[in-house]
This record gives C-alpha cells, structure tokens and sequence, in this order.
C-alpha cells in the first residue's frame, strides 16, 4: 500500500461546551486513525473556536471542515458558517453533541446549522450532520463516514 500524506481538517469547536469538546476530541481521534488505516501518512488538524471571527483562508486550506456544538449550549449554531474560497469544493461536517438523554430539540438544533451552511450557497449534499454522544465508537464511526466521503470527492 502507498502511503501518502493524508487530509488537513479545520475543526471548529465551541469550547464553552464540555460536550462539544469531548466529541470533537473524539472525532479527532476517529479521523487520525482511519487516515492511519487508509494509508495516510500524516493528518492535520487545525483547531480553532466557533465563537472566535475566522480568517477566510486561501487555496491551500482546509477543504474539509467540521463543527462541533453542544446541545448544553445551543446559541453557538450561530456562528455555523462557510470557510475558505467558495471557488473550491469544501466537505462540511455539522455535529451537535447530545448527552445520553437528548433534548427533543437537538434534532432542530442539527437542522439549524445545517440551514446556516445551505443559506450560504453550500449545497446540502456537501455537509454529513450527525447528532453524537461523547462515545469514542460513535464518533469513530462518523470520522470513518467523513473520510470515505472525503476520498470519493478527491
């Protein structure tokens, strides 16, 4: 197998939220080890608050971006929004941490920050949403999702 260096992902996390931190750590840990298993060689993250003003980045960006909310602080979706050059295809993953018990508004919470990206001229086929435990096999299995939806796009 040829290895090669693998993708740079620009993670947004509302770090005022335990949960969103636990599943965006969780999540990292899913993508590093499924690049490793893919034959990756290197994978970049490059963290970054939600809450904090983004520099729109160049072309040698980050194509692939996830957000990572908590349920326990809901006012973060609204700083869900697009980064790097509309010219170049992006992957955007939007995730809302929930706690063993759910919020039945959670699910409006995920379809809100979807709509932020969508208002925004992304198209909906290009965001993977997902509502994630801070369970290390739950967030495992959507890093894995990503990646493979990453590799089609390549």
């Amino acid at each position: 197998m040829e290895r090669t260096a693998g993708p740079t992902v620009g993670i947004f996390v509302d770090y005022e939220s335990p949960l969103a931190r636990v599943v965006a750590g969780s999540i990292w840990t899913g993508l590093s080890l499924a690049a490793l298993g893919a034959g990756y060689t290197k994978t970049t993250a490059r963290w970054e608050s939600l809450r904090e003003e983004r520099v729109r980045e160049g072309p040698g960006g980050p194509r692939f971006n996830v957000f990572v909310v908590g349920q326990d602080r809901p006012d973060a979706v609204d700083q869900i929004s697009p980064v790097g050059d509309s010219a170049v295809p992006h992957l955007y993953g939007v995730v809302v941490a929930v706690p063993d018990r759910p919020s039945p508004l959670a699910g409006s919470l995920l379809y809100q920050g979807v709509g932020r990206l969508t208002e925004r001229d992304v198209r909906a086929g290009s965001v993977e949403p997902a509502l994630l435990h801070p369970s290390p096999k739950e967030c495992e299995s959507y890093a894995r999702r990503l990646l493979e939806r990453l590799q089609g796009t390549a």
